[in-house]
């Protein structure tokens, strides 16, 4: 078994013009997440997947392996499929979809993530205050016991009906947008089609949860949050600055 991880990198953004080349303590946030997933013991190959001149120029730029793919994609779980298929995945790799706006993610919860893919597992932080789990950019998962996915949302989830959240506990957590998948699992969940929570949510990760697919849910430490609404870019320059003067 192979585990390959998948950067998916598109120019256009919703929220943040050319996300993945804003600029951050002296490196693009692109060259940033590809540090991380490089440090990351489990993976045998990091990879950069886009469909832009100006990505690809980048990433060679910092001598990251980069494979082009198509501009029709609707989400990065189907950009990071047809990666797989042209690094030749085999059907018992696993293929981490390592999202380009996630700079400050736990290594040891990818590695625990790639050891219980069975079929697709992602990684879920401690919620530490109201912000955070009221935010509709902060992703919020539901735990079953055995650490299944019940459901995700960008709304408060679970609300708590009689009393005030308790905060920094398994009860509330933040989803980070990292999946490690059996390439198999990851053919049929992008053969899938766009399905009714999906479109509601805007959460790819809803289309496998409706058809039935497992996904695991590794814990982690809390970190801080990747780079989502132009808010979070002053936030992250000055951690990304104190890790650089660290380093």
């Amino acid at each position: 078994m192979g585990v390959i991880c998948v950067l998916p990198a598109r120019i256009s953004s919703t929220r943040i013009s050319r996300k993945p080349l804003q600029p951050l303590a002296g490196r693009t946030l692109l060259e940033w997440c590809w540090r991380a997933a490089s440090a990351i013991r489990a993976f045998d190959r990091v990879v950069i997947a886009t469909d832009s001149d100006e990505i690809e120029e980048c990433a060679r730029g910092f001598d990251a392996e980069v494979v082009r793919t198509r501009s029709d994609h609707p989400s990065g779980t189907d950009r990071v499929d047809e990666a797989a298929d042209l690094l030749g995945a085999a059907e018992d790799d696993v293929v981490v979809n390592f999202q380009a706006d996630e700079p400050f993610v736990d290594g040891g919860a990818i590695e625990g993530a790639v050891r219980s893919a069975r079929e697709v597992a992602t990684i879920a932080a401690p919620i530490r205050g109201d912000e955070e789990w009221r935010s509709p950019a902060v992703v919020k998962v539901a735990r079953a016991a055995d650490g299944r996915a019940l459901y995700f949302s960008r709304s408060p989830i679970p609300f708590s009906r009689d009393a005030s959240p308790e905060f920094g506990t398994r009860a509330r957590l933040r989803h980070i947008g990292v999946y490690a998948c059996r390439r198999s699992a990851l053919k049929r969940w992008a053969a899938l089609p766009e399905s009714a929570l999906e479109r509601a949510e805007r959460l790819e990760q809803l289309r496998a949860l409706e058809a039935g697919m497992r996904i695991h849910v590794e814990l982690g430490p809390w970190t801080e949050p990747g780079v989502d609404l132009p808010a979070d870019i002053a936030r992250a320059e000055r951690v990304l600055s104190s890790k650089e003067v660290r380093g």
